[in-house]
């Protein structure tokens, strides 16, 4: 190991070294320099953890960004605009603050298939090898511990597979975390989507408050579905248009009203102004609950209606990411990047609901388990918005 050396008024000891204490000319101290909330983000998809983030007012500098899908990267990097920015070396660090992953959910979902063992879905365990704090090699993947992990999946876990939650739970205390989970609904957060999923929000049992975090309450609602329907899209818009098959699923009743079949005993349902009928699955006997007041879980391909003006029509890739909690210019960043109508349907169906997020990190704030947004920006900034 190498020794301290000193030659004249020259003292070379770099692991006793604090350099986030040295002043150099020109520069602003490092105590008064922005200090952005880190995250790495697993499974990263289209940012939803990012975008949540931003929304929440925070500074946030990406670690890094893990995602396999192209197109994925593609609109995930046109709607943050990555690059590089000007750093200080002397706080430079890659020590994350938050790790978020949402793992590939198709072998625990209703529709699964594969194999668990072969499936995408094991890739959990991946990202608690990188979390691990002393793996077998003796090499952490990370060079410090993430204050927060939260994972999000499908609320199957809870009880068709509640092993592997009982699973990640333990090792994350092995790790050194305490865990809360929770199954929480988009529609309770300000977003009107009947999206359930649950979430596992990790926390390093040495952050003050570790042992008192509770998950955020239910919100009132402050938007209703119609504010998120484009009124400019055109019934005869090519890209709205129902299938045959959907078609089928509707009639009209005696008096005129618009109805949908459903596999219950009564055998249909009454469609109503600004209502969204589901007409995934058309040749369905079974099918139920195709017609409601928030927008449906949005899957990877996702075929939902709305109904206004006494007619009706597809939503359109732009109202699922509004839906999933987006901006009209992110789908709009994606779109001039050449992606798909239909590639950003499964991008929206993929990603984590942002509303969501941000209840969890305001939260988590609430607690001072994280930083509050404020204290994420320079000195300077923070003084003034303190005023």
């Amino acid at each position: 190991m190498a020794q301290k050396r000193t030659e004249n008024d020259v003292v070379l000891d770099f692991r006793n070294k604090d350099f986030s204490r040295m002043s150099e000319k020109g520069l602003p101290e490092p105590a008064d320099q922005a200090h952005p909330l880190k995250v790495l983000s697993l499974f990263g998809g289209i940012g939803a953890d990012l975008r949540a983030l931003t929304n929440c007012g925070y500074n946030v500098k990406s670690i890094d960004y893990v995602e396999v899908l192209p197109y994925a990267v593609l609109a995930y990097n046109r709607i943050f605009e990555c690059g590089p920015k000007p750093q200080d070396i002397r706080i430079w660090n890659m020590h994350p603050d938050i790790v978020v992953h949402g793992s590939p959910c198709q072998d625990w979902s209703q529709e699964g298939k594969n194999n668990i063992n072969t499936g995408r879905s094991i890739l959990f365990e991946r990202a608690l090898q990188i979390l691990d704090p002393s793996p077998l090699n003796g090499h952490p993947e990370l060079t410090a511990q993430p204050k927060v992990v939260v994972w999000e999946n499908v609320p199957r876990l809870l009880w068709a597979y509640k092993y592997v939650l009982e699973y990640y739970i333990s090792v994350m205390e092995e790790f050194g975390y305490v865990s809360y989970y929770q199954v929480l609904k988009a529609s309770d957060y300000n977003i009107p989507q009947d999206r359930e999923r649950i979430f596992v929000v990790s926390i390093l049992k040495k952050v003050p408050n570790a042992e008192s975090f509770t998950f955020p309450e239910k919100m009132k609602p402050k938007w209703t579905l119609k504010q998120f329907i484009d009124k400019t899209v055109a019934f005869d818009d090519p890209r709205v248009q129902l299938k045959e098959a959907e078609k089928k699923l509707l009639f009209e009743l005696p008096d005129g009203t618009l109805a949908v079949r459903e596999g219950t005993k009564k055998g249909y349902k009454e469609i109503e102004d600004w209502n969204i009928v589901n007409l995934a699955f058309p040749g369905s006997q079974t099918r139920r609950g195709r017609v409601g007041i928030c927008c449906k879980t949005i899957t990877t391909g996702p075929r939902q209606a709305v109904y206004y003006g006494g007619k009706i029509r597809m939503l359109t890739a732009k109202e699922y990411m509004r839906f999933m909690g987006y901006r009209d210019v992110d789908y709009k960043k994606m779109s001039d990047a050449g992606i798909t109508d239909d590639q950003i349907c499964t991008l929206a169906g993929n990603s984590i609901c942002v509303p969501v997020l941000e209840a969890l990190f305001r939260q988590l704030a609430s607690y001072d388990i994280i930083p509050k947004p404020e204290d994420t920006y320079e000195k300077k900034a923070r003084k003034n918005s303190k005023k």
